[in-house]
């Protein structure tokens, strides 16, 4: 067997896996080169910590709850978790929470045995809106500049992580039909950024660009969660750019996550006719 069957053979999410776990390297070489040895060794070993919580929470799950569950899809959202919040994060404990939470997510929330919201965006959006209430639990930190890693080429900063998102962008999202959803998404956010000055107030525009892409490319597309038909799509893309956008303006903490919490919520109560007789 080639390496071309090989290829063809995998699925969109073992596709996807490789691509977190690219980004994932970058972010770890990112620290090392940014914050020193010592950091990089503690990213490392949180990275390796949570996935083996992750794993044998999956075990335990799988045995006691729902059998049909895959590692594959674990493993993902473990990855995702590893790629968004901080690696300065001081409170390990919030981590096992967030793990823990991930696993709540997976195989209780539901209805009608179909996820309701994101796992991971549920995850970090509940936490979020907990210690808003219950202020030692802490937020926990979101940070994408990890994979924002610049390398110098022809005396300019090239953003490396743009060629793997582009490349999930054009091949994963493709195979799931995902399109009309993520570059409405993407080329809303853009534009309203652009129109309300975030790029005039000291955001590196790259920067921009590349979370607002990754968001599209890895989150907002997650398949049980998100509208399949194409205009449906393309509304639930431009309305859920205006809402996180409205949200940041307004500094709600980890706006991403929260805007993304609604836009499950309003997509399940739609797709549901919860509110028509």
């Amino acid at each position: 067997m080639n390496i071309k069957t090989v290829f063809k053979n995998l699925t969109t999410y073992h596709h996807f896996l490789v691509f977190l776990i690219i980004l994932t390297v970058m972010k770890i070489a990112n620290v090392f080169i940014v914050d020193g040895f010592e950091a990089g060794i503690h990213f490392a070993g949180l990275g390796v910590g949570l996935i083996v919580i992750s794993s044998l929470l999956h075990l335990l799950f799988t045995k006691f709850v729902d059998k049909k569950k895959k590692y594959l899809h674990s493993l993902i959202s473990t990855f995702l978790i590893i790629v968004m919040l901080s690696h300065a994060d001081p409170e390990p404990v919030r981590g096992v929470l967030v793990i823990l939470l991930l696993y709540v997510a997976k195989f209780f929330v539901k209805y009608k045995r179909q996820n309701i919201f994101n796992p991971v965006v549920f995850t970090i959006a509940i936490i979020t809106l907990l210690a808003l209430f219950v202020p030692f639990l802490g937020i926990p930190p979101m940070d994408f500049t990890g994979i924002d890693i610049r390398f110098p080429i022809m005396g300019h900063q090239v953003p490396l992580s743009l060629l793997p998102i582009t490349l999930a962008l054009v091949f994963n999202v493709k195979r799931i039909r995902k399109y009309p959803l993520a570059f409405s998404y993407i080329i809303t956010s853009l534009v309203i950024g652009y129109f309300i000055g975030a790029y005039e107030q000291g955001i590196d525009i790259f920067s921009h660009i590349i979370i607002t892409m990754f968001i599209g490319a890895a989150v907002i597309v997650e398949p049980k969660t998100s509208p399949n038909k194409q205009k449906e799509q393309i509304i639930y893309g431009v309305l859920m750019a205006m809402f996180i956008s409205g949200l940041s303006m307004l500094n709600v903490p980890n706006s991403i996550v929260i805007g993304l919490l609604v836009s499950n919520i309003a997509y399940f109560v739609y797709k549901n006719k919860l509110f028509v007789k």
